[in-house]
């Protein structure tokens, strides 16, 4: 079994968890927050959960790339699925979820706000498929099932 495989499922497992708390505590929380204090708060949270976000993602993204390359004839399918879901989060990340962040650094706004939390299933259901996915593939792989 490979260190960066590895590498891969813990990254994965923690994206999923920091997605998951972001989905159901943090976005959800913002709604909470005056109007007055709303901007120092997102600039907060932005500058914060991309302490930990940006890392993760970069890790991902290399890790999901090297591990196409390196199973190109061997379990190509799973490896392809893998860094096709990492692609969509990016995606995802950048052409949705930033946009909408970049709008409420502005002023608090409800409609932006509640578009945000929406959105934002798309990557908790693609990194909790990841996880899944993994973890399946590594328990197939040590004849656990």
């Amino acid at each position: 079994m490979s260190s960066i495989f590895i590498i891969n499922l813990i990254i994965s497992l923690i994206a999923t968890g920091l997605i998951w708390t972001i989905q159901l505590v943090h976005y959800p929380s913002m709604k909470f927050v005056p109007k007055e204090r709303f901007i120092s708060f997102h600039n907060f949270h932005s500058k914060r959960i991309s302490i930990l976000a940006i890392p993760i993602m970069l890790i991902e993204l290399i890790t999901s790339f090297v591990l196409f390359y390196q199973n190109i004839n061997s379990y190509n399918h799973i490896f392809t699925i893998n860094l096709l879901i990492v692609i969509l989060i990016w995606i995802s990340t950048f052409l949705i979820q930033v946009p909408l962040h970049n709008t409420l650094s502005y002023s608090k706004n409800e409609n932006i706000l509640n578009r945000l939390i929406f959105s934002n299933w798309i990557r908790t259901i693609l990194w909790s498929t990841r996880s899944v996915m993994l973890v399946i593939f590594l328990a197939i792989i040590l004849n656990l099932i």
